[in-house]
């Protein structure tokens, strides 16, 4: 009876405590207890900005460059078949206005950023809305998909593209068998749509015959191949210059690395991992080296930062604490985890950085 007395007591002591803590709590501290939500609402009021700003500066002057949705809405040259269809029925609802198409990309931007908070529920992360807020204010993410001073930030393209790789990875996780076809199904169009997820089809085919899981086999290339062979390979029977995509953009890589330099670059790449990671990697992993080894390829062809967004997604999914510290100041007293998304989020100052040099020095 004596314990269960001071058991009670106790409680209400720790309570006491918990409340003279919150009390004592700085208006700094308080409104870092919420800066997750800060950040969703910071990141989803400037992109809204943003399409107010892009409308006012080309109202005021209508010579102004619409970027790359001012090219795509004249009809794009160097995608895969799949994009330019895509392209083609967004410019068909645009209905011959370059504003409407650029509302298209802005809420196909919307639809992205809706994608990865589901793709985040899906993978089970913890804090969700802080690390949710911390893509959304990602400086290299927003510098590249959506702000710009000279003319229209949005790359409508690569929306398409993330829209499907985010469609897979939401349903990876899932444990239902269908959820699986699915996620090869959206990994292979998000292929076709842009190519930085194509070299998944070797990778995966590879590591299903080394480890003879057969039932995967069978099930990635059901579900793969006929995509592939649709959008990909059946358009030589029926596209006029369909070769035209590959031979402008190797003329593209010309000026900076000859062709067979490329090649052997993404070969040493590829083989190092077949021989030493790859039948222990994961498919999410694998998913995401593919995605490196595009995108390298395609840096050197086309020297683009933005080409490697998609690796700090990775960043993104793989929770990891590095170092953990304590903050002790007189008007603020925190723990603090130095962690996979704190990382991401700093060394995109870096990526930014580094876009602006080749922009100066090779653009």
């Amino acid at each position: 009876m004596c314990s269960f007395f001071s058991n009670i007591m106790l409680n209400k002591v720790n309570d006491m405590k918990e409340n003279t803590e919150r009390q004592n709590q700085s208006l700094l501290e308080k409104i870092l207890d919420h800066k997750g939500l800060i950040f969703i609402i910071g990141g989803i009021l400037i992109r809204m900005f943003m399409l107010v700003f892009y409308y006012y500066t080309h109202l005021i002057d209508p010579s102004k460059s619409w970027g790359d949705v001012g090219i795509n809405f004249r009809g794009g040259y160097h995608y895969p078949p799949f994009t330019i269809s895509l392209l083609g029925v967004f410019r068909v609802i645009s209905f011959g206005l370059v504003e409407i198409f650029a509302f298209w990309a802005f809420l196909l931007e919307i639809l992205t950023i809706i994608l990865f908070y589901l793709v985040l529920k899906s993978f089970k992360i913890s804090n969700l809305e802080y690390v949710y807020g911390l893509f959304l204010i990602n400086p290299f993410f927003f510098l590249n998909n959506v702000f710009s001073l000279e003319n229209c930030g949005y790359h409508i393209t690569d929306s398409f593209f993330f829209i499907f790789l985010f469609l897979a990875l939401y349903f990876y996780p899932r444990e239902e068998k269908w959820s699986r076809y699915l996620f090869y199904i959206f990994l292979a169009i998000s292929a076709v749509a842009k190519f930085y997820t194509l070299p998944i089809i070797g990778f995966f085919f590879l590591k299903f015959l080394i480890e003879r899981d057969w039932e995967e086999l069978k099930r990635f290339l059901i579900c793969t191949v006929p995509i592939v062979f649709v959008f990909l390979i059946s358009p030589i029977f029926y596209l006029e210059n369909y070769f035209y995509v590959y031979i402008l953009w190797n003329e593209f890589g010309e000026d900076v690395l000859p062709l067979y330099v490329r090649l052997i670059i993404i070969a040493i790449m590829s083989l190092s991992y077949i021989f030493f990671r790859l039948k222990k990697g994961g498919i999410i992993e694998i998913t995401f080296f593919s995605i490196l080894v595009m995108t390298v390829f395609l840096f050197f062809s086309k020297p683009f930062i933005r080409y490697f967004q998609p690796l700090l997604i990775y960043g993104i999914l793989t929770p990891y604490i590095f170092f953990t510290f304590t903050l002790n100041l007189r008007f603020i007293k925190r723990r603090i985890n130095f962690d996979n998304n704190l990382l991401v989020f700093y060394s995109s100052f870096i990526f930014v950085g580094i876009a602006y040099l080749i922009i100066i020095f090779l653009l």
